[in-house]
């Protein structure tokens, strides 16, 4: 059961609440409210109820966790270009939110890296299909070439 808590200013006037910052109890006179969080005097002086806290840019997380994936399944005849893509537009993006937040959002970083390891893949990912087409495309000709090398070969 929870005991009454006075106001450690007005130690004789019952506490309305407590400060979100330090936790002490407070009474009506001495809090400040600050969007609906109530603080003691010393606190908002400090300027506890304008700090803010950066969040990270959610866009930003999934840029890199779809990079990562696109790696190893990149090895996987370039299925890794699927979760490439998107993680290369999601890393713009991030990225272009991130500069307009004026500083409320982190995560360029991680944004970054969310391009670089979907970017890698997805160039490795375009050439490999590039070597099977030419590959699909010329097959016929050269099985032709050494079909005529190995006859001239054989007496």
């Amino acid at each position: 059961m929870e005991e009454n808590m006075n106001c450690y200013i007005h130690p004789e006037v019952s506490a309305v609440g407590t400060c979100a910052n330090c936790g002490r109890g407070i009474c009506q006179q001495c809090m400040t409210v600050v969007n609906s969080k109530i603080y003691c005097r010393a606190c908002a002086a400090a300027g506890a109820t304008f700090q803010q806290t950066n969040q990270t840019n959610g866009l930003s997380i999934a840029s890199l966790v779809l990079g990562i994936i696109s790696v190893p399944l990149d090895f996987c005849y370039g299925a890794g270009l699927i979760f490439a893509i998107p993680a290369i537009i999601m890393g713009f993006v991030a990225r272009n939110q991130i500069k307009r937040s004026g500083g409320k959002q982190k995560g360029s970083g991680m944004a970054l890296a969310g391009i670089l390891t979907g970017g890698i893949p997805a160039a490795l990912a375009i050439v490999g299909i590039l070597v099977i087409a030419i590959l699909l495309i010329l097959g016929p000709v050269i099985g032709n070439v050494f079909t005529q090398i190995n006859s001239s070969l054989v007496p």
